[in-house]
């Protein structure tokens, strides 16, 4: 017989429309890796392992220090060189030895400037039992030795601790010292779950915080809290109703002058530390002012840490900067009650601006509260404060927002995740997604391992994704991939005002990025040592002008240049002498090695492949029309809601194509085609690009079997257009009441049940016509024999309750084994249900289950008489409290594709022009 083929297809928008989301069955494809192209780093931040013949590893044990960041680093290793007499040592030296001896863990919480940094080498003294100390640092900086495990006192980032344990360098021998352990992040949350499942010991140094949580978390067997606050030296605190800017006023700042005071100021961004400090040299010239915030060097403030400074000065700061660094000479402190923060919102981190807390309000007034006579403190806040009810309060943790980085630290270990006894809950359903991903990429075996390919991406010093690239690109490419491992954002990178002329890579914020870097190292660097190690160097006075020419903040520069030494040397390559900029054939190979391997959160027309909106970014040089690969970031409207952005490489449709997945599904029945129909998809790291639907009048013997099974299923729906659908339609339904009469004894004839009876009788069949002549019997006395039938009908319908009939129904129910019993359900009045009694209940074969019908408000079911009595007395049923507190999905528009944005129409292709050009790739696709 002849095959008839009759072919429809629809082309689908290469972004999921509303129609298309929950289509996606797994996180993304998984990349073609082969392990005979990847690089193999090496960690060289894990210590290797003494010889032999080599000096003795500590008798006691190894004291490994914990620091925030590598500058705090290099700040403790002075401390353990240094014996100054502090306020800590002089008042509490004694006890600190005693606890150190007691092989206890236990935590000190002082305010800055107590000494705690510098209490460090006396506690490791007694720990190691030596003097002097050998000393190791193991930062970003300087990298592990042969003589690194020797040492009785290792110093390590939080980043580089988690290494170290993953690789098994800290051992249960090893006492822990947390430095600033307030300074919470998911690195160093990680590293106390670690630190814990070793069995370490941990001592602990914290600022103002509630120590109660870090006490009961790490074992402590004390706390000591140690004050220096001095009643007569209290500042004068007030809280006023004003921005920054426009308190920085005439008479304000004549003030400072005249009575010649240190200004601090602390504010929630770097854009407002500029600008403050700005205000202040352009309204008071006389005044010392400088600003400090991540992007710049430490170097830009050094007088003011050397108290070199010339008072009077102002000087504007981040929080980041006022929590590590003491300026000599300061008596007032400028506070604006705004932060911003990670709050974790369905296991990610959403960027929200919310006030300052307690722990954060008492340290930055006390930098002059209760330590400097005379001292002033301002608070700028639009809510009302009483500073001296403040109290500290347990710190903020972080991760909870880092799914992925928690499943690749379990995956290192060889462990699950819930062995880790983590500081905080973890969301089990964004862990299992980060796990699933991690696995679809073939990082993770199914065993929840490291694999192979795994292994080399965690050696490498940077994020994931980048690690991934670097593994498996050229070495052309290895330039810009290690400069871009560095760089958090080409916004971040950059200021507000910068000059991008002769350096913009149209569609792409890395390779612009990159060649800020090549134009700073041709313009100011050269290839220079630090540390011993070979490293991009430049020259300060040169940076600087070209810095301010082009708007690039110098510590982004610093930051990169020190990524590349690092990743240069895990790969065992010398680092270039030469930074060719990013010309168009190297943005080719860029974009291909993207669209290979697609590390990265993507994006296509703004949209996520779950459907979610994610705009371009204002300062990104992307259009928001195309696929944009690059870093999904969250934050939070005006309005709390939160709104998801993403800067990164602009993609070409041909190569998302090009390295697309295209497969067939097995046949389906369509109600729309009242026919069999094939479809074949094309779909990239979750999009579908691509849809193909061809409706099947008749099929070949590949596909046979699988067309005869969607026939069957139709009709064991309902839905196949066949004569039979109706005439079973009364037979089905008493079936399935017998085998609820029966308790689930008799023939279930449930959908796999009828759906295997239908396909037996449709063999042969090849065309939908066969089908629709095909007799078809559904033989009732098969499935159940007469005289079951007839007694299990005779059971009754209804029973007589207090003279009202009450309608019963049957119903089976699964035992803890799986094996069915069958219960009676009575439906009762609700005012008869109110006073009814057990001994009322009619005698019946099976157990009681109740239903009360409540009208619009719904069916109140209960396993009970007395449950259902319960839940009548309450106010709400259970439908309206589950409907009230439930999680609401994440806001995201329904606008048809298309239609004008708020905000304005942004015209026919996309984002208005940047830096006086229109970025290239984002028109509007054909």
């Amino acid at each position: 017989m002849a095959e008839y083929v009759i072919p429809w297809r629809t082309r689908l928008p290469a972004s999921p429309g509303p129609g298309l989301r929950g289509r996606i069955a797994s996180p993304g494809h998984r990349p073609c890796v082969s392990l005979a192209f990847v690089r193999t780093p090496t960690d060289r931040y894990l210590p290797p392992r003494p010889d032999a013949s080599s000096a003795v590893t500590p008798q006691r044990g190894r004291v490994v220090v914990i620091a925030p960041t590598r500058a705090a680093c290099e700040t403790i290793e002075l401390a353990l060189g240094l014996e100054l007499r502090t306020y800590l040592e002089e008042h509490h030296g004694e006890r600190l030895r005693e606890l150190a001896r007691s092989g206890q863990g236990f935590g000190i919480v002082a305010g800055t400037g107590t000494g705690k940094t510098l209490a460090i080498r006396p506690i490791a003294e007694e720990l190691v039992g030596r003097r002097p100390l050998r000393v190791a640092v193991v930062n970003r900086e300087r990298e592990a030795t042969a003589q690194t495990p020797l040492a009785d006192v290792a110093i390590v980032t939080t980043g580089i601790a988690r290494r170290w344990f993953q690789g098994g360098a800290i051992r249960r021998e090893d006492t822990l010292i947390v430095d600033e352990i307030h300074q919470t992040s998911a690195e160093l949350e990680l590293c106390l779950a670690l630190g814990k499942r070793a069995g370490c010991r941990f001592i602990w140094l914290s600022a103002t915080v509630d120590p109660a949580f870090y006490a009961r978390y790490l074992d402590s067997a004390e706390v000591l809290q140690v004050s220096s606050f001095d009643p007569r030296k209290a500042a004068r605190v007030e809280v006023e109703r004003r921005q920054p800017l426009s308190f920085f006023d005439e008479d304000f700042l004549r003030e400072v002058q005249q009575q010649g005071r240190g200004v601090g100021v602390f504010l929630a961004t770097r854009a407002g530390v500029e600008e403050a400090a700005a205000h202040v040299r352009a309204n008071a010239p006389e005044l010392h002012a400088a600003h400090y915030h991540g992007g710049e060097p430490l170097r830009a403030i050094r007088p003011f840490l050397e108290g070199t400074a010339p008072r009077p000065f102002v000087l504007a700061m981040t929080a980041a900067g006022q929590s590590a660094l003491n300026v000599p000479g300061l008596d007032t402190v400028v506070i604006d009650d705004m932060r911003f923060t990670n709050l974790v919102e369905r296991g990610r981190n959403v960027l929200t601006r919310v006030h300052l807390g307690n722990n954060e309000l008492l340290q930055m007034a006390g930098r002059v509260h209760g330590r400097v006579e005379g001292g002033r403190v301002f608070i700028l806040s639009d809510r009302p404060l009483h500073f001296a009810s403040l109290r500290p309060t347990e710190p903020e943790f972080q991760l909870a927002g880092e799914p992925e980085r928690v499943a690749l630290t379990a995956a290192a270990l060889g462990v699950r995740a819930d062995a880790l006894d983590l500081p905080v809950p973890l969301d089990r359903n964004a862990y299992r997604r980060a796990l699933a991903k991690l696995q679809a990429r073939d990082i993770v075996d199914a065993e929840g391992r490291l694999s192979d390919y795994g292994r080399a991406v965690e050696a490498l010093p940077v994020e994931r994704p980048w690690a991934e690239l670097i593994v498996n690109a050229e070495d052309a490419l290895l330039p810009l991939l290690a400069v871009c491992s560095s760089v958090e954002s080409l916004h971040r990178m950059t200021r507000e005002e910068r000059n991008l002329d002769g350096l913009l890579v149209p569609g792409s914020d890395h390779l612009t990025a990159y060649n800020l870097y090549a134009e700073a190292f041709r313009e100011a660097g050269r290839v220079g040592e630090v540390q011993g190690l070979p490293r991009h160097v430049f020259h300060a006075e040169k940076l600087a002008a070209w810095a301010e020419v082009r708007g690039v903040l110098v510590k982004a520069l610093e930051d990169a240049a020190l990524a590349m030494a690092s990743v240069y040397r895990s790969v065992g390559l010398a680092l270039p002498a030469r930074m060719p900029f990013a010309d168009p054939r190297v943005h080719r190979r860029f974009c291909d090695l993207l669209a290979r391997f697609m590390p990265f959160d993507l994006v296509i027309d703004e949209r996520t492949a779950w459907g979610e909106v994610a705009r371009v970014s204002k300062t990104s040089v992307c259009g928001n029309l195309g696929a944009v690969a690059g870093t999904l970031r969250y934050f939070a409207d005006r309005n709390g809601d939160s709104q998801a952005g993403i800067e990164g490489t602009q993609l070409p449709q041909s190569l998302l194509r090009r390295y697309a997945r295209r497969h067939s599904a097995a046949p389906v029945y369509d109600v729309r085609f009242r026919s069999v129909v094939l479809e074949k998809r094309v779909d990239y790291f979750g999009f579908e690009l691509e849809r193909e639907v061809e409706v099947l009048r008749a099929w070949g013997p590949e596909l046979a079997k699988g067309a005869r099974h969607a026939l069957a299923e139709a009709l064991a729906q309902g839905e196949a257009p066949h004569p039979a659908v109706d005439r079973h339609r009364v037979a089905i339904a008493e079936v399935r009441e017998l085998w609820r009469r029966s308790g689930g004894t008799t023939a279930p004839l449930g959908l796999s049940e009828l759906t295997a009876l239908y396909a037996a009788q449709l063999d042969g069949v090849d065309t939908l016509d066969d089908f629709k002549e095909r007799p078809l019997r559904l033989e009732l006395d098969a499935l159940v024999p007469p005289a079951t039938r007839q007694a299990l009908l005779a059971l009754p319908d209804a029973v007589e309750v207090r003279e009202h009939a009450v309608p019963l129904e049957y119903d089976v129910e699964r035992l803890s084994d799986g094996a069915p019993r069958g219960v009676v359900r009575l439906h009762l009045p609700e005012k008869l249900a109110r006073t009814l009694v057990e001994e009322e209940l009619p005698l019946l074969d099976r157990p009681h289950r109740f239903s009360v019908a409540r009208g619009r408000r719904g069916v109140l079911e209960a396993r009970s008489l007395l449950e259902l009595q319960e839940l009548l007395d309450r106010p709400w049923m259970p439908d309206e409290i589950a409907e009230a507190t439930r999680e609401r999905p994440l806001p995201r528009q329904d606008r048809e594709r298309g239609a004008p944005r708020p905000g304005g129409h942004r015209g026919h292709h996309g984002k208005a022009p940047r830096n006086g050009r229109r970025p290239g790739g984002g028109g509007r696709r054909r």
